[in-house]
């Protein structure tokens, strides 16, 4: 292919900014703690990792909260492929993300290098990927006209319409770096729309959704559950996952509103430092509560109001009891837990404006009606007596398993794409 003006424009502009220009940009997001200082050679292009041998399959995002499918993706092809070397690459630094703790061992995890032609030619000189799966919203022209010219196979999936960001996109880059995709994987129809109006083939494009966040259920004894639910019987319940700070104060005010209106109401309310549930039982004892304590052997019987969760390693078994989970640390800007966890096991999502790593997910389950987002303590309490209605719940609770559970297509798709493609190369 003839390559655009603008896109040979482009990458003639990366040559001549070259590795000083890529070295200032390190130095600023340091001083800014927006990149890795130990790791920053990484931006550069370079890696202290060795190239293993065999077949090497890249895959891209551009944030690790942006890779949730990730896990799941690299257990599938490592079935099919059990030769496989996998790469991922993000362009951001995100220390509070567990996207390394989720992927198999034999993954090498690094940062994308910077779109500078120094930088993109020395990262695929030394790991001269077979494969490319390419997720990001943002596209690097330099590193991926850079890996189709070595005969780099590239993927494009989780396809959203890409960012337009400022002069770089000058005309005909987007249009012509999307060609250098054999395959474009759109996760809604909108951007199946959006991605042929910017020129890419339209026998290029499938309508697959977005992969699966292979995230597993989390664990709880089943006996336990089923005592519990018991107990509770048809009380409706609401959970506040992870609460911490004033977050606490909050949610006991929302709970003193919305029980006028359904007085057999129970909160439980799990807190984020678990070693503070006796001191926090107190408070609420004294603000005139009757409280339970589950590490003291309270039950949540039938006159207990608020019921402080604060047993380690059991978020799976209020999951599973509560049909409404508000998610802690979503106003505090403390840490906030993977929403798919509650949506997985059943429960509507409320959540607030801090969404820490899990950004992407919040806003997946939210455009799929499985969660809502709240602004402040009324618009809490609002959308909790909303969710007491069981229809309404039913509905959510229903999005959100089918929202769970839709990405396997995608995954699939994806993992077939990718043994076609190895094959092909022979490899």
């Amino acid at each position: 292919m003839v390559k655009r003006p603008g896109l040979a424009v482009y990458l003639a502009a990366q040559k001549l900014r070259g590795r000083a220009r890529a070295r200032a940009r390190l130095d600023k997001g340091v001083a800014a703690g927006v990149e890795d200082a130990d790791r920053g050679f990484e931006r550069l292009g370079r890696s202290e990792v060795p190239r293993p041998d065999g077949p090497l399959v890249w895959l891209h995002a551009g944030n690790e909260g942006e890779a949730l499918g990730f896990p799941e993706l690299i257990d599938r092809l490592l079935e099919e492929r059990d030769d496989l070397n996998v790469l991922v690459t993000t362009a951001a630094h995100d220390p509070t993300h567990p996207l390394e703790a989720r992927l198999p061992s034999s993954v090498i995890l690094q940062y994308a290098p910077y779109d500078y032609a120094s930088g993109a030619e020395a990262f695929l000189a030394h790991w001269q990927p077979d494969l490319c799966l390419w997720s990001e919203n943002r596209f690097e022209p330099g590193l991926i006209d850079g890996a189709a010219r070595r005969g780099c196979e590239l993927i494009l999936m989780d396809a959203r319409v890409p960012d337009r960001t400022g002069v770089r996109w000058v005309r005909g880059i987007r249009r012509s770096t999307l060609h250098h995709f054999r395959h474009v994987l759109a996760g809604d129809d909108n951007a199946a729309k959006g991605l042929q109006a910017l020129g890419v083939d339209p026998d290029k494009i499938e309508m697959t959704g977005f992969l699966q966040e292979g995230i597993a259920p989390l664990p709880c004894s089943q006996a336990e559950r089923d005592m519990l639910a018991e107990e509770l019987a048809a009380r409706p319940v609401w959970l506040a996952a992870c609460v911490s700070g004033d977050e606490i104060r909050m949610v006991e005010m929302v709970h003193q509103r919305v029980i006028r209106r359904s007085h057999r109401l129970l909160l439980i309310l799990v807190p984020e430092d678990k070693s503070k549930g006796p001191e926090i039982a107190t408070a609420l004892k004294d603000a005139g509560w009757v409280v339970g304590l589950r590490s003291v052997e309270d039950e949540p019987e039938p006159e207990v109001e608020i019921f402080v969760a604060d047993m380690p390693d059991e978020m799976g078994l209020w999951y599973r009891l509560a049909p409404v989970s508000f998610m802690g640390g979503t106003f505090s800007g403390g840490p906030v837990r993977n929403p798919y966890e509650a949506a997985a096991l059943g429960s509507a999502v409320l959540f607030g404006p801090a969404h820490g790593p899990w950004g992407e997910s919040y806003g997946r389950l939210q455009d799929a009606g499985a969660a809502r987002s709240v602004v402040d303590q009324e618009s809490l309490a609002w959308s909790l007596e909303l969710l007491l209605s069981p229809e309404k719940v039913a509905e959510m609770a229903a999005a959100a398993w089918e929202v769970t559970t839709n990405g396997a297509e995608a995954t699939d798709r994806v993992v077939e794409l990718a043994i076609e493609a190895l094959d092909r190369k022979g490899v």
